[in-house]
């Protein structure tokens, strides 16, 4: 009589087992299947057109929150979009021909274009276009 009760413990038991391993595998996603979500920090962008006989300042442009393919500047030339970020760092891509200037402000004409930016937290960086007649100066700050 005993063995006949034990039989159906165990397999009620191998059956709860097998059954709990597979239920907890489909409930919760592992870290790589999660989505990111926005980040709370901020992107600024001053723009400064220029000219042969002057420039123009823009009021500076703010993001927040941001998130990867937000585009934070556009025209009909240079685009720039978010590819990553998080709390501690930025990565933008850069389309169009900008450069860092030179340290004294002059334009390399023969620079390679910059492609992308990475930007630590705290930190800013100044570009322009890589033409000689008019074009833009973009401050890009991320806080």
């Amino acid at each position: 009589m005993k063995i006949k009760t034990l039989i159906p413990v165990v397999v009620l038991v191998v059956a709860f087992a097998f059954a709990g391993c597979n239920s907890s595998e489909e409930t919760e996603p592992g870290p790589e299947e999660t989505e990111p979500g926005p980040v709370d920090m901020t992107l600024s962008v001053l723009k400064t057109g220029w000219y042969e006989s002057g420039h123009t300042n823009y009021e500076p442009v703010t993001y927040n929150p941001l998130e990867v393919g937000d585009v934070v500047y556009e025209d009909d030339y240079y685009e720039i979009v978010i590819e990553s970020v998080t709390e501690d760092m930025i990565i933008l891509n850069v389309d169009g021909a900008l450069i860092e200037p030179n340290s004294d402000g002059t334009i390399n004409l023969r620079a390679d274009p910059i492609e992308e930016i990475e930007l630590a937290a705290g930190e800013s960086i100044e570009i322009v276009s890589q033409t000689m007649d008019a074009g833009i100066q973009l401050k890009i700050a991320f806080e």
